[in-house]
């Protein structure tokens, strides 16, 4: 009679619930905003949680969770939106809204099994995002004596200089 026993070497996250997951490693944290989504194209889906305490996790398909950033509070839960920068690649974008106008702005690029910070902005105005990734950022430009008008500025990803290019009325 043969028999063999199987042990997995890693945690296989398709199998396991992410927020459940960063709450057992951390059980002090409760995630309030969680997007999964393959980042990557290996057909296996990473994972981006936000928790109460204003941490932003990654968690990379092999189970390992990674701390991005922190202080991520406003007066709204944060939204993660996915850029399509090139057929490709997908940069991910955290947007953080401040009543009445403000929206910040971080974009991360997926490298080497984490996360890398490529773009942080304030839009006093607005921020708005293309499905492409172009982001529009339209601040306040004051002026000396009081007052201000509306400035906009383009970001485009640029994948030769490894960031995102400016273009427009870039803030000062």
């Amino acid at each position: 009679m043969f028999g063999f026993v199987y042990t997995p070497s890693s945690v296989d996250v398709a199998d396991v619930n992410p927020k459940k997951l960063l709450e057992k490693k951390y059980p002090r944290e409760r995630v309030t905003v969680s997007k999964s989504i393959d980042l990557n194209g290996d057909n296996k889906k990473e994972h981006l949680l936000i928790t109460d305490s204003g941490n932003f996790y990654f968690i990379n398909s092999k189970g390992i969770i990674v701390l991005i950033d922190t202080n991520y509070y406003n007066d709204e839960d944060p939204t993660f939106h996915i850029l399509y920068v090139s057929s490709k690649e997908k940069h991910v974008a955290v947007t953080l809204d401040y009543l009445p106008s403000n929206t910040q702005l971080f974009v991360f690029q997926y490298k080497d099994g984490t996360l890398k910070k490529k773009l942080s902005i304030i839009g006093d105005v607005n921020i708005q995002i293309s499905k492409t990734g172009e982001i529009t950022q339209v601040w306040k430009d004051y002026y000396p004596e009081g007052g201000w008008d509306a400035a906009v500025a383009i970001y485009k990803w640029n994948s030769k200089k490894d960031k995102y290019v400016g273009s427009g009325e870039l803030p000062r």
